[in-house]
């Protein structure tokens, strides 16, 4: 189950849509290049640093970066419910599951609800 005040904007994209709008304007608050600008700051300080050494593969150390705060915050928007936070991240719950195994979020059977901290 979403929570309410993202469930009561989650169609706001597509009337937005059809009105002739920007859908993503709807979902991003300010300017929707702000993400996309800190990820370039981010790499270019990252290859600053490197002086003169081999970079890491950068598909997996972006998307490992990124990956952990995402789903921590749709998990704590859908207070634990991996259906819902799945929902909310556009994505399986199987392979929401599977990511949170890989990041060390899920918790043993037998444990609270609430998932292991990094």
């Amino acid at each position: 189950m979403i929570p309410k005040d993202l469930h009561d904007s989650a169609d706001a994209p597509e009337r937005e849509a059809s009105a002739g709008g920007d859908p993503v304007e709807e979902r991003l608050p300010g300017d929707e290049n702000d993400l996309e600008e800190v990820i370039v700051r981010r790499l270019d300080l990252y290859f600053a640093r490197l002086e003169g050494r081999d970079p890491h593969p950068l598909y997996d150390l972006v998307v490992h970066a990124v990956e952990r705060p995402l789903i921590d915050y749709a998990m704590s928007m859908c207070a634990n419910n991996q259906c819902a936070a799945a929902q909310l991240l556009g994505i399986n719950r199987n392979t929401l599951r599977k990511k949170l195994q890989e990041h060390g979020m899920l918790p043993a059977r037998g444990t609270s609800r609430k998932f292991k901290e990094k």
